[in-house]
């Protein structure tokens, strides 16, 4: 059950980059798509935010709540909608979904001195390799395709998330109060949007707007990560680590037949590369070696 858990949260996060980038080719604009996963999440959590107290931000703290939601909640998920605005759902799903560890591993040596292991050094370098071959493509595409651009926005809300990855281990977040608090920040997000853009959000098709609520608010913002959470807690964190590689794949692999986006042989190996890097770097081997050994 745990390891269907795992599966299932890597494939609701793989799947948003495809779900996101259909209807912002099509119907939603970045802005919109945002206004849809705020309210939705937003409003569901907020009464668990109530219950453990407004007052220091569900124990987190208003100082430290403000730095998460700022770095995890909307500045986060519009430089994301943006990037898949203009950019393949795939590109997002293995840069975003590699380049974390990187970004999180060179800020934790940094910052703590948490110095990497060789393997998880070479996990690294592998995939650092593979993200590069992923966006050459587009780097050098002739035409003026955006893809480039697309890409160098996925890199903000990587280093987004490889910063509130170590700053809510060094905090000790607890995860569903730490997602209740950033997802209820988010709600400040609507005030802006409605200003600007009035009530637009309501011109676009209800039937996309109820499937974008229900995938990006219900399932992205909180059943991913309950999923992961369960997944941790009945396999431990090491085992558990090894589904992430799975949602580059799940991205890849869904935005052929939904977008018809097929990667060119060079940015397939690029993939491949990245996730046998977030194997190597996740630790796994060496730790299941000297268990084995044991």
């Amino acid at each position: 059950m745990a390891i269907g858990a795992g599966v299932a949260a890597a494939l609701l996060y793989g799947g948003q980059f495809v779900v996101s980038r259909w209807t912002l080719q099509r119907t939603l604009t970045p802005w919109d798509l945002a206004a849809v996963r705020f309210v939705v999440a937003g409003l569901v959590l907020l009464p668990v935010v109530l219950r453990h107290g407004l007052a220091d931000a569900a124990g987190i703290g208003w100082g430290r709540a403000l730095v998460l939601g700022t770095i995890a909640g909307a500045p986060y998920t519009l430089f994301l909608f943006a990037g898949l605005a203009l950019s393949p759902a795939a590109h997002g799903a293995v840069i975003i979904t590699g380049g974390t560890p990187v970004v999180s591993t060179a800020l934790g040596w940094v910052w703590f001195g948490t110095r990497p292991s060789p393997t998880r050094l070479v996990g690294l370098g592998v995939t650092v390799t593979g993200l590069i071959l992923v966006s050459w493509a587009g780097l050098h595409a002739a035409g003026g395709s955006l893809t480039w651009l697309g890409d160098m926005l996925f890199t903000v809300p990587t280093v987004m998330w490889g910063l509130f990855t170590v700053l809510a281990r060094q905090w000790r977040i607890d995860p569903a109060r730490g997602t209740a608090m950033v997802w209820t920040l988010a709600l400040a997000y609507l005030p802006v949007y409605a200003a600007i853009f009035g009530l637009r959000l309501l011109e676009a098709p209800p039937g996309e707007l109820v499937w974008q609520g229900i995938y990006q608010g219900l399932g992205v913002a909180i059943a991913a990560l309950a999923l992961y959470a369960f997944a941790i807690r009945v396999l431990g964190s090491g085992i558990a680590a090894l589904f992430m590689p799975l949602v580059p794949v799940f991205g890849v692999l869904l935005a052929i037949p939904v977008l018809a986006e097929v990667p060119t042989p060079v940015q397939l190996i690029g993939m491949v590369g990245v996730i046998v890097g977030m194997v190597l770097a996740s630790g796994y081997t060496s730790s299941h070696s000297r268990r084995t050994s044991s």
